[in-house]
Formats: C-alpha cells, sequence, structure tokens
C-alpha cells in the first residue's frame, strides 16, 4: 500500500439541491446512499439515506466539485462550494485539482432583518471573502493528502500504522488546511467524515522530465499557512506559538 492511499473514500462529485428549508448534499456516481442533510434554520448537520428523502429532494440543483463549509457574517450562516476546478496533473496515479470557481450562498433568503449598517458591513464581509477566494493557488485532491510531506507521513506512520486509515480532512496537517475553520461544525461529527475535503492555498507544478534519457516526474508542492496570514504591513515576525507570518513550506 502506498503511503498516501486513502483508506476512507472521499465523494469526488456532489449535487446540491437547496429546497425551503435545507441544503442536501447527494454523491454523483456512487454507490453510496448517504446524502449529507443541513438545515437553513439551525444549521443542524444530519447524515440521512437517499431513499428515506427522495420525495423531498425538489429544489434548485447544481453540481459541484467540493464542499468548504460553512461561515457566519452579520446575515446569518453561508454555505461556501467549490463549483469548478481543473486538473493540474497527478502525482503517483492520484489527481489533483486547482479550484476555479466557487459559490457563497445564503441561508437566509434575505437581508431585510438588518439595520442598514449591518447590512453594508456584511457587504463588505462577502466582498473580502470573495477577494480572497478570487485569488489563484486553491488545490486539493480526493485521494492525495497535499497538507503533508511525503517524509512526515512516513514518520507517522512509523509511529502509529493506523494513520492511515484515520479521516482524510481530521489527519490532516492543520496549518494548511485553509478550509479548517469553515468546516469545524462538520468535523465534530465523525459519519461525515467522506464529504470533508481539505483545501490548501499554495502552488503546485507537476511535469515529465527527462534528463540523460531517463524520464521522471517532477513535483514542486509549496503550501501556505493560514495561521498568521495577511499582508506584510500588518502582519510580520512571529507570535509567542512561534507561527512566523505567511509561512511557506
Amino acid at each position: 500500500m502506498h503511503h498516501q492511499s486513502m483508506e476512507v473514500e472521499t465523494h469526488t462529485r456532489l449535487q446540491l439541491i437547496s429546497t425551503e428549508q435545507k441544503f442536501y448534499l447527494m454523491p454523483i456516481g456512487s454507490q453510496s446512499d448517504e446524502v449529507l442533510e443541513i438545515d437553513k434554520l439551525n444549521c443542524e448537520l444530519l447524515l440521512t439515506g437517499k431513499s428515506s428523502i427522495v420525495s423531498q429532494l425538489v429544489g434548485d440543483k447544481r453540481n459541484i466539485c467540493v464542499l468548504l463549509g460553512i461561515i457566519r457574517l452579520l446575515a446569518g450562516p453561508y454555505l461556501v462550494v467549490g463549483t469548478n476546478h481543473r486538473e493540474v496533473g497527478s502525482i503517483d496515479g492520484h489527481r489533483v485539482f486547482e479550484m476555479t470557481g466557487y459559490d457563497i450562498i445564503p441561508f437566509m433568503k434575505s437581508t431585510l432583518h438588518l439595520a442598514q449598517s449591518q447590512e453594508r458591513d456584511n457587504r463588505v464581509f462577502l466582498a473580502m471573502m470573495n477577494r480572497v477566494l478570487d485569488t489563484p493557488g486553491f488545490y486539493y485532491s480526493y485521494t492525495y493528502d497535499l497538507t503533508h510531506t511525503r517524509q512526515r507521513i512516513k514518520n507517522m506512520i512509523n509511529q502509529n500504522p493506523n494513520f492511515v486509515f484515520q479521516p482524510f480532512f481530521s489527519r490532516a496537517d492543520e496549518r494548511f488546511v485553509l478550509n479548517s475553520h469553515l468546516l469545524t461544525d462538520f468535523a465534530v461529527q465523525p459519519e461525515l467524515k467522506r464529504f470533508l475535503i481539505p483545501l490548501m492555498h499554495g502552488f503546485i507544478s507537476i511535469r515529465t522530465c527527462t534528463i540523460n534519457g531517463k524520464t521522471f516526474q517532477f513535483v514542486l508542492i509549496s503550501r501556505r499557512t493560514w495561521y498568521r496570514a495577511g499582508v506584510r504591513y500588518f502582519m510580520r515576525g512571529i507570535d509567542n506559538k512561534g507561527h512566523a507570518a505567511n509561512f511557506v513550506e
């Protein structure tokens, strides 16, 4: 077994169904019967069976690539999803993607419950979210752990042979999981593990090279931590836990 093989398979494609009261995330092209149900009123997360709710699945439908999580702003919760991606290559047969499209979907139908100043601030926060997600360089893989170096993976397996059997999201290096906070509510429910994909920000280049008649794959991965991320004018030095500003591995 390759050190990067995923024993807990994740869902690779999802259909998002939005009804009056709930979001449903349903795997596409999978034998799995499980459906993730998100209540728009209280944000309750429930794993249910497709056969038990098929009559309720009437609403706006769209295909998405990845669930990024939930963020709470002044207007209420928003569901954040990746809608498009491009394949940048494969590592040992594991496909790696860069996110090229996303959506931030409100739970609430309107912002009429907000005061004028709150609505203005909410628009500012949404604009900040869009500015971040519009930045290129967000990567993920459904089967390969992009947050760890091979050396770390090998060391962790040596220390704990069951490491590769842990859920994909929970075993990732949190420093490089950009959507760690967005998936907080999901991560505490182990039964949702197949829906959770770590999103990494950085740079990945995968090339096939030939030198002296020998062909090999050259892979360059840089990972940017979300700890103390920010523009240089506001974020410098290290904190009391040793986290350097804008650290890149």
